[in-house]
């Protein structure tokens, strides 16, 4: 009996810090911002630069969540010259999926999809990254990365990161970083 009580207590205290901190499950939209970043031979080409990240989706179950993630980083072409300094977008709209679990007010998660890209500029085009016209591919990500919970319910910090490739881009490959803002409309799990 002494061997259960301890359990006990830990299993009770457990199950109250969780109900301190609920979190809301439903509709939910997620905004951040970091860095993103070539790897491979395109790394050569292309400076680190600056992200813009927008999700939206639905929580199916408090460990499933399907969504639409978008987001757009601005480049650097560090490609020989002419021209310098010039920069370049890149667009990505994707199908996504998030499974995760909570422990208290964090939660930890694994997220991925499949969708498109567009890149503003043919400038990687000098560097056969990109055949002569072409501007639209089909892109996959996957990632993963922790939130904290606020107490309340509907608001929860993050931080996540991404490896991004894209096919026809001669199989352009990068990793991004973000930090994110969620809020989610529903009531709690």
């Amino acid at each position: 009996m002494r061997v259960v009580l301890p359990f006990l207590a830990v299993a009770t205290l457990a199950g109250v810090a969780h109900a301190d901190r609920p979190a809301s499950t439903g509709f939910y939209a997620e905004a951040g911002v970091g860095a993103s970043g070539h790897l491979g031979a395109a790394r050569t080409y292309s400076a680190i630069g600056p992200k813009l990240d927008l999700r939206v989706g639905y929580d199916l179950f408090s460990w499933l969540s399907v969504g639409v993630a978008l987001s757009t980083a601005s480049h650097e072409a560090t490609v020989p010259p002419p021209p310098e300094g010039e920069w370049y977008q890149l667009y990505q709209g994707r199908a996504d999926a998030r499974l995760g679990f909570r422990v208290d007010s964090l939660a930890f998660f694994a997220e991925g999809g499949a969708g498109a890209a567009y890149i503003s500029s043919n400038l990687l085009g000098k560097v056969m990254v990109l055949d002569p016209g072409e501007r639209f591919t089909i892109a996959f990500a996957g990632g993963g990365g922790l939130e904290y919970q606020l107490q309340n319910r509907h608001y929860a910090f993050g931080l996540a990161a991404t490896y991004w490739m894209l096919p026809q881009f001669d199989a352009l490959q990068g990793v991004e970083g973000r930090v994110f803002l969620r809020y989610t409309y529903g009531g709690s799990h």
